[in-house]
């Protein structure tokens, strides 16, 4: 075991009308990364829980909005499976079980229903369509909620480039890889 060694997956994906590239963090693969591109590679997705009891309705709603997260981070960056490990308060774990991500949501609404994967789809999306409209031209910007507010703040924090988020070696590489493919195209 290596906590330093990691997968990222970099996933392009849309929610409604927007494009997005998304890249992450994954736990592990399971077996090997096949050689086509065209085939999902199998992540898997590593959670610890505590015990849900099966006869308290509010532990079980708190389950299923951590089976949310689980199936939110999952279905976004493409990872087939979560695993999630059962453990007891004093944090041994006690079973191991195996879910589908793209099955959690039918689960979710075949139990309490505390939440449904179409409308959080369908959130995202005009969330994204909104954040469209907000953020635009140059600058860095910063999205906030504070915690149990209704209100989402976006302010500009920076009227050009990108601050710290993309370093200088990447854009000058990138700089780089564009000249070359324009070069190229122009012959």
């Amino acid at each position: 075991m290596n906590n330093n060694a990691q997968y990222c997956s970099i996933a392009r994906t849309g929610v409604g009308q927007n494009a997005l590239i998304l890249g992450g963090e994954v736990d592990c693969v399971m077996g090997e990364k096949p050689s086509s591109k065209d085939e999902p590679i199998p992540w898997i997705e590593l959670k610890t829980t505590a015990e849900p009891p099966n006869d308290h309705p509010r532990e079980i709603q708190k389950f299923e909005r951590k089976l949310l997260r689980f199936w939110a981070q999952s279905f976004l960056l493409g990872v087939p499976k979560v695993i999630v490990g059962y453990r007891t308060t004093e944090g041994y774990l006690t079973r191991l079980q195996e879910f589908e991500t793209q099955r959690i949501p039918g689960m979710v609404s075949r139990g309490q229903g505390t939440w449904n994967g179409n409308i959080c789809i369908n959130m995202t999306a005009k969330f994204l369509d909104h954040l469209k409209t907000v953020v635009v031209g140059e600058g860095v910007w910063r999205i906030k909620r504070a915690r149990n507010s209704k209100q989402i703040e976006f302010r500009k924090i920076e009227e050009t480039g990108t601050g710290n988020i993309v370093p200088d070696t990447f854009k000058a590489h990138r700089d780089r890889v564009l000249a070359a493919e324009i070069a190229q195209k122009l012959g």
